[in-house]
């Protein structure tokens, strides 16, 4: 009997429906609640704009890897290359999901705009 209690389809009234709505947008306006811990790659996720700052300023891998490190967090650099690849491809895709859709111009080379490009030779005559 309990069984065939939990498989039954709930109706719910379009006032439970709205409740739930404004639950939920409540929600979304408070700060997302912070994990208890974090696994390297969720560190260098919560910490990948800083990243990306310091490696726009010129900060290497191994540098960045130095400042885990003085932090006590181990990584290799080829571990943290691989996780700033994968974040990095996550935001462009994200970003060209953002973009608007409408019709977009095909690209024009050169030679269809009827421009030659001449190449000089390296050989003196």
């Amino acid at each position: 009997m309990e069984n065939e209690a939990r498989r039954r389809a709930q109706v719910l009234s379009s006032h439970n429906v709205e409740e739930l709505r404004a639950f939920l947008k409540e929600k979304a306006n408070e700060p997302a609640p912070q994990p208890a811990s974090y696994t390297i790659g969720g560190i260098v996720r919560a910490v990948f704009p800083e990243l990306c700052e310091l490696r726009k300023r010129g900060y290497t891998l191994n540098m960045l890897v130095r400042i885990f490190e003085e932090n006590g967090m181990r990584i290799t650099a080829t571990t943290l290359s691989g996780y700033m690849k994968k974040l990095n491809n996550m935001a462009e895709e994200a970003t060209a999901n953002e973009a608007p859709k409408g019709r977009t111009q095909p690209s024009t080379s050169r030679s269809q705009l009827g421009e030659h490009i001449a190449m000089k030779s390296n050989v003196t005559v």
